[in-house]
């Protein structure tokens, strides 16, 4: 069964995946933009942030912004990642070729980046407790997300059924 080139699910799923790639972009280069930004401003910045919370503060806490500001840059880049591979698996599910042996990849690559993304949350998680504790209304929400684990665990999983799948697909098809 070959599925439809103009399947409404899968011209949904590819417009969805294509706004959050751009978005995954645009996310990343303002973090990169931000950076140089931060590091010029440093000074002006630490005495605004210590105008509003009463507390003297340093450049730990400038840093410690900067290295949110990387890791999340590096995050939004790994997702755009992600986002390209479901776009290429999608793609061959139009296609009706489903079980071909790179998908199997693809979903191998993407549970890793899920589990790269999950390794990055925790720093960013750490840093941002940190500043939440040392800047006023500053806020963080810190943990590993059992939802990121569970994906991962899907991917790496659904990796193997469709590597079988294509594995065989060509038994299959050196029968014939």
């Amino acid at each position: 069964m070959t599925a439809s080139p103009r399947d409404p699910l899968l011209t949904a799923a590819r417009i969805l995946i294509v706004i959050a790639m751009v978005l995954a972009i645009i996310v990343g280069t303002l973090m990169v933009v931000l950076l140089p930004v931060m590091i010029v401003g440093q000074e002006a910045i630490l005495k605004e942030l210590a105008a509003e919370t009463g507390k003297t503060l340093d450049w730990q806490t400038t840093a410690a912004i900067q290295a949110i500001l990387i890791l999340v840059a590096i995050m939004a880049s790994i997702a755009y990642h992600w986002l390209r591979d479901l776009r290429r698996v999608i793609d061959s599910v139009g296609m009706g070729d489903p079980f071909a042996p790179e998908n199997a990849d693809r979903l191998a690559h993407m549970g890793w980046l899920t589990v790269a993304i999950e390794a990055l949350s925790i720093p960013v998680g750490g840093v941002g407790q940190w500043l939440a504790a040392t800047v006023k209304d500053a806020t963080s929400d810190f943990g590993l997300s059992l939802g990121g684990v569970l994906l991962a665990l899907v991917l790496f999983i659904l990796a193997r059924v469709f590597r079988e799948g294509a594995r065989m697909r060509s038994d299959l098809e050196g029968t014939v």
